[in-house]
């Protein structure tokens, strides 16, 4: 894992900096190196020996340097033994003496190993201003055994709000959920302002931009009883693709694979090159937005009328607009994987397949999204009314009802016509050269953009000192 690398980095670059502190013994300064190499190496007993070792000797030479060091490697090889004790009472020493050298940056790592043994993590909250309503996901950070991140969904809940009409009534609706949100996070969770994110999607800010409003809407919709030090932001959709990938996509695959999000405003994504530069994917066009079009050039009561004009719209437009784009990514259409995530595919992978319905990630196929759109438009009922044949336990029945409740009440069939002939005619070019591309449905790409928020959070605090 990315943050996993930086944290072997950082240990490395302290390790260097220690010439800059007073070691008074570099016999004891290389046992602890040695140490450490027989750690790396699980050999554990012997590494334990070296540390107690270069520990004694930097008591006697009073050496609170390699001291500080000692107790840090002892901590690490308890914890990899499970001696949960004597690591949390290694790494305070450590962190004590760390501290007294003002050597804040590397006491602040030895905290985050020091939670980790006590399994203790920091929570974060994202909240995000949409075009079709207000998001708040509640993570918590916790570092694992292994020493990678892990994260855990505490709380995951929508506000339904149509901030993209741009009215004093969903202005204040904003407002209001935002309020509620800023009391339970702050009541509830007891989460500091310094761990919330409040971040205007790249969709909405794209409506907002039209009429020049973006810092008029940052600024009205905050609440008056929100901590001064949280800031408002927003973000442009292709920083926004940059964070889902570091947030969605596994790190197994963050560099061979596409990320794709359908948001209400935009479609956004991207993927990063051999040289691991970030090429962002993006299309001023959602499900909401190819609705909007759609109702302003026919009579939106007539169904027939408005199937024949989202298909005349790709066919006209779209079409030549999406394959030109395409033309210099054809990296992206040769990858093998594509992680497809959004409002519209949650719909086509909760109706689809009821019973993944508590699956991380579920492969859907490009015939799914074909096989919806049709039964949209011919056969409604069975698409609102899924085979539940192969859900064979109770809770997981259940669970799908319930999702399946909320796509419902989410999309309505005309949203949901618009939205999957803007994907299934968008999915059938990128996989153009590679038809059988296998799509991932990330269940949690809604929080994407927030934990590679955090992601960078967590790497940048570390960086930038030695400028």
């Amino acid at each position: 894992m990315y943050i996993k690398k930086i944290l072997l980095v950082l240990f490395l670059m302290v390790s260097v900096a220690a010439t800059a502190q007073k070691i008074k013994s570099q016999l004891t300064y290389r046992i602890l190196q040695t140490a450490n190499t027989l750690l790396e190496a699980q050999q554990l007993d012997a590494a334990e020996e070296y540390f107690k070792k270069g520990l004694s000797r930097a008591k006697g030479n009073y050496d609170y340097y390699c001291q500080a060091l000692a107790y840090q490697g002892l901590g690490t090889l308890y914890a990899k033994l499970d001696l949960k004790d004597r690591a949390i009472e290694c790494y305070r020493n450590a962190i004590s003496l760390y501290r007294i050298q003002k050597q804040m940056v590397i006491a602040s790592v030895v905290e985050n190993l020091l939670k980790s043994v006590q399994g203790i993590g920091d929570s974060y909250a994202g909240i995000e201003v949409g075009a079709k309503g207000i998001k708040m996901s509640i993570i918590e950070v916790k570092l694992s055994k292994d020493r990678e991140f892990d994260y855990t969904l505490k709380m995951d809940t929508t506000i339904n709000t149509d901030a993209a009409s741009l009215s004093y009534q969903s202005e204040k609706e904003t407002t209001d959920a935002i309020s509620v949100y800023w009391h339970i996070l702050k009541n509830r969770f007891k989460i500091g302002p310094k761990q919330v994110y409040i971040v205007i999607s790249s969709g909405l800010k794209q409506e907002l931009d039209k009429y020049n409003k973006i810092d008029y809407f940052a600024q009205v919709i905050r609440p008056k009883e929100m901590d001064s030090s949280v800031k408002v932001r927003w973000v442009k959709a292709e920083e926004e693709s940059e964070l889902s990938v570091l947030g969605i996509v596994p790190q197994k695959h963050r560099y061979t694979t596409d990320q794709l999000d359908v948001g209400s405003g935009n479609t956004k994504g991207g993927y990063f090159n051999v040289v691991k530069n970030f090429i962002p994917v993006t299309f001023p066009v959602g499900t909401k937005s190819f609705q909007r079009l759609l109702e302003s050039k026919i009579n939106k009561d007539d169904l027939g009328e408005y199937i024949k004009a989202a298909e005349k719209i790709w066919k006209d437009s779209l079409a030549a607009i999406v394959s030109g784009y395409f033309s210099d990514k054809i990296d992206y259409k040769q990858r093998d994987i594509l992680y497809l995530s959004g409002g519209i595919v949650w719909s086509i992978t909760s109706l689809t397949y009821p019973q993944r319905v508590n699956d991380t990630y579920t492969e859907i196929k490009q015939s799914d999204i074909t096989a919806f759109r049709n039964n949209l438009i011919n056969n409604y009922d069975k698409i609102i009314q899924p085979d539940f044949s192969l859900v064979t336990d109770s809770m997981v029945a259940e669970a799908a009802r319930k999702n399946i409740a909320q796509v419902l009440k989410t999309y309505d069939r005309k949203a949901m016509i618009a939205g999957t002939i803007w994907l299934d005619e968008l999915i059938k070019e990128i996989n153009s050269i590679k038809p059988d591309k296998k799509i991932i449905f990330p269940k949690y790409a809604y929080m994407g953009w927030i934990s590679g928020y955090i992601i960078k959070k967590v790497t940048h605090q570390y960086t930038g000192f030695f400028k």
